[in-house]
């Protein structure tokens, strides 16, 4: 069991838009598609790297390190910019809870997908946005 993180709420999250949210040094990407909500951790599978700044390129999921790109629906790959992404990004559940609030779960296995580092850079990035 995680941390339950509560994000906003439907009407609260613009659609199309991702949506940072940072948990112990972690990057989730919370983003509405067709009205969906969909949330990823938002670490690139090339090298492990997170995906800070979150920015969309031609409405996909833009990684600032090397340029692949990820669908907001699916997390899965569309363009690896020659860099050979195994797999897409590590999908987390949305839950809506009785007040109407829109939450996810922080996993210990998610912290363990950065390294030290990478989680306090992350920390740093999110702190001045």
């Amino acid at each position: 069991m995680g941390t339950r993180l509560v994000i906003a709420t439907t009407e609260e999250l613009p659609e199309a838009e991702p949506h940072l949210v940072v948990h112990d040094g972690v990057p989730y990407c919370v983003v509405k598609i067709g009205g969906e909500v969909k949330a990823y951790v938002a670490v690139c599978p090339h090298k492990d790297l997170a995906i800070v700044p979150l920015r969309l390129k031609r409405g996909r999921i833009l990684c600032p390190h090397h340029g692949a790109t990820f669908d907001p629906g699916t997390g899965k790959v569309v363009d690896d910019a020659g860099k050979d992404v195994p797999c897409g990004l590590c999908k987390v559940d949305v839950e809506t809870d009785h007040d109407g609030l829109l939450c996810i779960e922080a996993r210990k296995r998610h912290r363990k997908m950065l390294k030290k580092k990478e989680r306090k850079r992350v920390e740093q990035a999110a702190s001045k946005a």
